[in-house]
């Protein structure tokens, strides 16, 4: 894509109600704004080839280690501790520093289909595809 066709998606996606299309390796992805009345915010969400399918957010929750390519194309990676902050001091009395520690460094792993970050967003399409290529407006 050329950078006036990656001005006019950033432009369409300025609106809570933006939608493109683009054409990823093969894959039609659609991009579509969507608000959220609870957050009072409005992010990004990724269509591949008109759906969103649950399976594909299904990884290895430890590593990150995506099942679906359609995962590590166009989805984006979501790091949370597994444990809570009130969990580790509670570690922390019990069992000392160096448990407490070890269990704050476990991660949980996932993936989401909505993005807050436009930028984010074209950074993440332009490493993990050859080609991305602007369809139409919807």
């Amino acid at each position: 894509m050329e950078q006036e066709d990656w001005d006019a998606l950033k432009e369409q996606m300025a609106s809570p109600w933006g939608c493109m299309k683009l054409k990823c390796d093969g894959f039609e992805i659609s991009l579509s704004q969507e608000t959220d009345r609870t957050k009072k915010s409005w992010s990004t969400v990724v269509y591949v080839d008109g759906y969103l399918k649950g399976i594909w957010l299904d990884c290895d929750h430890r590593t990150g280690e995506p099942k679906h390519e359609e995962t590590r194309r166009f989805y984006r990676k979501v790091t949370r501790a597994l444990h809570t902050k009130k969990d580790i001091e509670a570690y922390r009395k019990i069992w000392g520093k160096r448990k407490a520690a070890e269990a704050e460094a476990v991660k949980f792993i996932t993936y989401d289909w909505s993005w807050k970050s436009f930028s984010s967003l074209k950074k993440h399409l332009l490493a993990n595809n050859t080609s991305v290529a602007r369809i139409s407006e919807i």
